[in-house]
């Protein structure tokens, strides 16, 4: 069993009940909508709460007491929020995207750190990714002031630019044989192996490996670098990849993240986005992993 470090007991969550489900009074209704509205950010978050209080409160209370798992304390919350940038970029979800700055820079990030999330998901999301991220945001960053407060990161999270480098001669377009052994020997020191995707893309087309895997290398750097494998498991959890994620599982255990922290960045994509029917993904990419669950 593992449990969600801060999950607050049943009682009054957010302004609502959730000791009784199946009664809803106006006055929760109220306060629930104004805790909403407290952090001012965009509106989305009161009227899509308001269509769940007014019409269906049992699903409403059920639904923040199922959030209290992912977003209960300050940590939960910034990392949903890193998630979730990811999440809104591939969506093309402005709306989602703009709030998404609003959270990451009240809970400690700086411009450059949110713009590392957002180039590392470029990756994924291309040019129409970043397209949304200039429309939903890119009049906010310039006058976004330094943030508040410290990021609250998981104990043990630290940056680490230097274990991203694989060893890439960038001096040339060409991927050379040093280039190849250079990286196949970061897949196998870090996974234990080198991906069929890796190997097979070395024999497509050596140079596009060798620049998508620089990009890999320089987005993250400033923010710790278990950063990368937690906007991993979202993505691969979210589009299906069995070998995807669990080649991200590999790199957050590599990297020493627990399988606590990687439970919460799986189960929480499952929640937000999949459904459980996306478990079945996790079951057929880890359920043969080793002292994992």
């Amino acid at each position: 069993m593992t449990s969600f470090g801060g999950v607050r007991g049943l009682g009054v969550s957010h302004g609502l009940d959730l000791t009784d489900l199946d009664h809803t009074t106006s006055q929760e209704i109220d306060a629930h909508l104004m805790d909403a509205w407290s952090a001012r950010q965009p509106l989305y978050t009161m009227y899509a709460t308001s269509l769940m209080t007014d019409y269906a409160p049992k699903f409403a209370k059920l639904s923040r007491w199922g959030s209290d798992l992912f977003a209960s304390d300050a940590e939960n919350v910034l990392m949903l929020a890193v998630q979730n940038m990811h999440s809104y970029m591939m969506q093309g979800w402005e709306t989602g995207i703009r709030n998404t700055f609003h959270t990451l820079h009240r809970n400690g990030l700086n411009t450059a750190q949110m713009m590392e999330i957002v180039m590392f998901s470029q990756l994924y999301a291309g040019m129409r990714g970043l397209g949304h991220v200039y429309h939903a945001g890119g009049d906010l960053l310039p006058v976004m002031g330094p943030p508040r407060r410290s990021p609250a990161f998981p104990e043990g999270w630290a940056p680490d630019p230097a274990a991203f480098q694989a060893g890439l001669d960038m001096s040339t377009r060409e991927m050379t044989r040093q280039d190849v052994d250079n990286l196949t020997a970061w897949y196998q020191r870090t996974l234990g192996f080198l991906p069929n995707s890796i190997a097979y893309g070395l024999k497509l087309n050596p140079q596009f490996v060798k620049i998508n895997r620089a990009k890999w290398e320089s987005a993250i750097v400033t923010l710790p670098k278990q950063v990368a494998p937690y906007l991993l498991l979202r993505h691969h959890t979210s589009v299906g990849s069995v070998e995807g994620l669990r080649e991200a599982v590999l790199l957050a255990r590599a990297w020493g993240m627990s399988n606590e922290w990687i439970m919460r960045g799986i189960v929480g994509t499952v929640m937000y986005f999949t459904g459980t029917e996306g478990l079945y993904t996790v079951y057929n990419a880890l359920h043969d992993l080793p002292d994992f669950f």
